[in-house]
């Protein structure tokens, strides 16, 4: 962005009866600026950013799963006929504030975009925007099965427990997982249940991430 500074004066005349007038001479600088399309739109999401809630700020940056600290989730990626052995993996995720990418909208208070990689070759980006939407995929999908298909879900969002949830109903069943992170923002903790549609499965794990960086990417 390129700024040419000016100035301009205006002189104030002050008196008292029978008094001799005093001029104060007063200077104010101000600044032309021409933005470019993407430091305008750059600006717009920093002042939007000061409008949210510490509790979303506090989802915002890169956070690194503790291992050391599961619960029964080698026992919940077994129920999803997935090799329980993955509940040790290196597991990260990036949390940033959700962009609408059809209109360029920053989506704004409880709605974010997660990344996702781990050691066992897994990477993937989901947005999720507040309240119902349908997410399709291609393929064979442990969590949602045999593909091509589609997921409903619905994310929610509760500011004054700092608490983000999404629901997803599939053709193998219900999933429901909900994040908290603490007053320090340091930690996040997630609760993941899944319950098969006949009935016949019906477990939960938590897991728990660090915070390792403030930086969305």
């Amino acid at each position: 962005m390129s700024s040419v500074a000016s100035s301009s004066s205006l002189v104030f005349t002050t008196h008292r009866r029978g008094q001799p007038r005093i001029e104060r001479k007063t200077t104010f600088r101000c600044s032309s600026a021409s933005w470019s399309a993407q430091e305008y739109s750059d600006e717009k999401k920093r002042l939007k950013m000061r409008a949210l809630s510490e509790a979303h700020k506090s989802f915002l940056g890169r956070w690194h799963r503790d291992a050391s600290k599961n619960e029964n989730v080698f026992e919940y990626l077994e129920a999803h006929d997935m090799d329980g052995n993955r509940s040790t993996a290196t597991y990260v995720q990036v949390w940033d504030t959700t962009t609408d990418e059809a209109t360029n909208t920053f989506l704004g208070e409880g709605a974010f975009s997660v990344w996702t990689v781990s050691s066992t070759g897994t990477e993937r980006k989901l947005s999720y925007p507040l309240g119902e939407f349908v997410e399709k995929y291609e393929g064979e999908s442990n969590i949602f099965g045999p593909g091509p298909g589609e997921v409903h879900r619905k994310a929610t969002w509760d500011m004054s427990s700092r608490t983000h949830e999404v629901t997803s109903t599939s053709q193998l069943g219900f999933e429901s997982t909900t994040r908290t992170t603490d007053e320090s923002g340091d930690w996040m903790t997630c609760v993941r249940r899944y319950r098969k549609k006949d009935g016949s499965v019906d477990v939960s794990c938590v897991e728990h991430f660090e915070r390792t960086s403030l930086k969305s990417l």
